[in-house]
């Protein structure tokens, strides 16, 4: 009976926190009809998942892992994976949907990126940061992003996958110019603040800038490099 309560009254939560726009991933096993960023998170998964199986990926970490649709899909490949989120709404998701995936690999963490919680944040053979550079700049401004990414790195065993948003966002997030291109730019800002690594591009992928417009962005695989 309480299995059937607590299972009702999490459909009517995610009801309403889906509420206007519909889920942003399309995560399996949620009865919900609308996801927003379909489109991209299929296609960025298909790229990421080549790489994952490449490099023999056994641990992942998705930070801002929004709704979980990327930590379950590592789940369901029988990699153990955390999906760290602050959103309130975004985490009550992706713990009902790992749930509802019959998934017990994913660890759903409640926090907030920031330099004095990086010492609670384990290492993992991959790390995912998706979506979430440009808001780490405009929140915590560019030296202090630029610190999490490379403490990022370092608990990163095998691979870490970023895209960000690029010139398409507004000057408010305070992003530096993406000369000569945002790929070139991206490119080179990640080889020298992940040591030792190697970086592959990915493709472009569908995504929405600040006011919900279609646009895409470069994904990229930054790949620790063996030591010799």
């Amino acid at each position: 009976m309480r299995l059937r309560v607590d299972n009702a009254i999490d459909l009517v939560r995610l009801r309403l926190d889906v509420l206007p726009d519909g889920l942003y991933q399309p995560v399996p096993a949620l009865p919900v009809r609308k996801a927003k960023r379909a489109v991209g998170s299929e296609s960025r998964w298909a790229a990421m998942e080549q790489v994952i199986e490449r490099l023999d990926v056994q641990s992942a970490m998705d930070i801002g892992a929004n709704v979980g649709y990327f930590p379950i899909m590592l789940a369901n490949r029988g990699i153990p994976s955390i999906a760290l989120e602050s959103e309130p709404k975004y985490v009550r998701t992706t713990t009902t949907a790992v749930r509802r995936n019959r998934l017990g690999n994913v660890a759903v963490m409640d926090l907030q990126l920031r330099p004095d919680t990086l010492g609670l944040l384990p290492a993992t053979d991959c790390t995912l940061v998706l979506s979430l550079w440009h808001h780490l700049v405009r929140e915590q401004g560019l030296d202090t992003a630029t610190h999490l990414l490379r403490e990022l790195w370092s608990r990163t065993g095998k691979v870490m996958l970023f895209d960000t948003g690029e010139d398409e966002m507004p000057e408010s997030f305070g992003l530096p110019p993406m000369v000569p291109t945002p790929d070139a730019w991206l490119s080179e800002y990640l080889q020298k603040n992940c040591a030792g690594s190697r970086i592959e591009h990915l493709g472009r992928h569908r995504a929405f800038d600040a006011d919900g417009l279609a646009t895409d962005r470069a994904l990229f695989a930054v790949i620790r490099e063996a030591s010799h």
